[in-house]
């Protein structure tokens, strides 16, 4: 029992670090764009210190889950020279933008903190094929040929080409957009059928992708590709929800992030921060999202007001804000029943 509270206790602890990081975003912009910022707060829940310095108070609370940034004038009209809401268009655009360039970038500093000791990775160009790969010729596949994309699925890294043959169509033929000898060749509808034999009783389509020794320039590459296909991976899953490939049962809420998430700590410190690293680019993705109460949602509305060159009411961009919150919280609540339900029974 202990050792389980233990595990929740680190993984409450590192999804804290990642929303602490973005509010931190919000608060480093705001002081440099002159905004006030009243309250900053590592954690949620009492107050256990609390300090002020110059004209903001520091205060870490007792649960280690998120954080606060407070800014004068935020949600409300204020006579303050340095409110938000009196800044610059751009001032609050940096303001805005700031927590969620801080998720994407920490994510990235995670990856490559967390993948230091990879040596080799697999490129998405094919070294070798199987015996009985029957596609290998002008028409068909290469040694060589560097994969661009499998039926408009990107190809970046290696173990790209498994995710995209995975997602590509039933019938077993994909189309290819390759980069051979320096030229870019399309094959529309090649058969690749998924049964050529890799050995130890293992089915595969029978290629074998070449292997790349990772330098520290070839490594930041990784890692931002890593970085992208992370951002990809929840950009799909929001698209499956949107086109019904995935139930709003099938989403977690803050219970099964910190449970999943306290299971993959104890495999060890690497599976750990890899997975911190998606939950960090998760946030950036969502919160660019133009839904009311959100990043994106302030965004959207700092767009409009810019392309009606005069400022919104106040009182109704507050009101949708509210709205869209109130619709967040009523999503957390119900994907946390769920959560919960799925834990016990």
């Amino acid at each position: 029992m202990f050792e389980n509270i233990f595990w929740i206790f680190i993984a409450l602890l590192g999804f804290g670090l990642l929303i602490t990081v973005h509010e931190a975003g919000h608060c480093l912009a705001a002081k440099r764009g002159g905004v006030q910022v009243n309250e900053f707060w590592i954690g949620m829940g009492p107050k256990l210190v609390s300090h002020k310095f110059g004209e903001t108070t520091y205060c870490l609370c007792l649960l280690p889950i998120g954080g606060a940034c407070v800014m004068e004038g935020e949600d409300a009209d204020s006579e303050n020279p340095r409110a938000f809401g009196n800044a610059s268009r751009w001032t609050r655009f940096c303001v805005l933008i700031a927590g969620v360039c801080m998720n994407f970038l920490l994510g990235l500093v995670i990856l490559l903190c967390a993948t230091v000791q990879v040596k080799q990775v697999a490129t998405p160009v094919i070294g070798a094929f199987y015996d009985g790969f029957t596609q290998e010729g002008e028409d068909g596949l290469m040694v060589g040929d560097r994969i661009l994309s499998i039926d408009g699925y990107h190809v970046f890294t290696g173990s790209d080409v498994s995710e995209a043959l995975r997602r590509g169509a039933a019938d077993g033929k994909f189309d290819f957009v390759l980069r051979r000898d320096g030229r870019r060749v399309r094959i529309d509808g090649l058969a690749l059928p998924n049964d050529v034999d890799l050995g130890e009783g293992r089915k595969g389509y029978g290629l074998s992708l070449a292997v790349e020794t990772l330098t520290p320039l070839t490594r930041l590459r990784y890692g931002a590709l890593l970085a992208v296909n992370d951002a990809r991976l929840v950009w799909h899953s929001l698209g499956d929800l949107v086109t019904g490939a995935v139930g709003v049962d099938q989403l977690s809420g803050p219970v099964g992030v910190v449970a999943v998430t306290a299971q993959t700590a104890r495999r060890g410190f690497t599976p750990f921060w890899l997975l911190m690293a998606f939950i960090s680019i998760n946030l950036g993705v969502m919160n660019l999202l133009p839904i009311p109460g959100l990043d994106g949602g302030r965004l959207l509305f700092l767009i409009v007001e810019t392309v009606r060159r005069k400022p919104l009411d106040a009182r109704v961009e507050g009101y949708v804000n509210l709205a869209g919150l109130a619709a967040l919280f009523a999503l957390i609540l119900y994907v946390t029943g769920q959560d919960v339900m799925r834990l016990f029974f």
